[in-house]
């Protein structure tokens, strides 16, 4: 059991946060590297949607032209240090529900997917700096990560 009193709590992520763990130069990086070290200290799994993957994967070869740190991500999916949940026509089905064609186009069917996730594991934490995800009930992992910082530092 992890200091929350939560067993098995999980994190569903997102692609910016996916990138700002590995991605120095991202403006969420000491974030997104601070949150994962509570995560792990925890043992709180964090799970992609494999559309985030491919999301990321395409990311970062294409935008940032990283061709290194897309062969990170496919390495670490290789080694199984990524965990991946498949998304079924049952997951998509919600996604879309969720999903505003109308909507910010910041806002895609990609987040939309991860947030039918973070529901289907009953998860209340999604591992993005979107405050979309907020609006939609979630709250962001590294609100978790202060949470259990401060956890760690009442025991002392």
């Amino acid at each position: 059991m992890n200091t929350l009193g939560i067993s098995n709590p999980i994190v569903v992520g997102d692609t910016d946060g996916l990138i700002a763990i590995i991605h120095a130069e991202d403006k969420n990086h000491i974030k997104a590297k601070e949150t994962v070290l509570r995560l792990l200290q925890n043992d709180i799994q964090t799970l992609f949607p494999l559309t985030c993957i491919v999301e990321t994967v395409t990311t970062l070869k294409r935008k940032l032209n990283s061709t290194t740190l897309a062969e990170l991500v496919v390495d670490r999916i290789t080694n199984g240090t990524i965990t991946i949940e498949d998304v079924d026509i049952k997951l998509l089905s919600s996604a879309l529900v969720i999903f505003d064609l109308k909507g910010s186009k910041q806002n895609t069917l990609f987040d939309a997917i991860v947030a039918a996730t973070a529901k289907k594991h009953k998860s209340e934490f999604i591992f993005s700096f979107d405050k979309w995800y907020e609006k939609l009930g979630f709250r962001l992992a590294v609100d978790l990560q202060k949470q259990l910082q401060g956890t760690s530092t009442r025991k002392n």
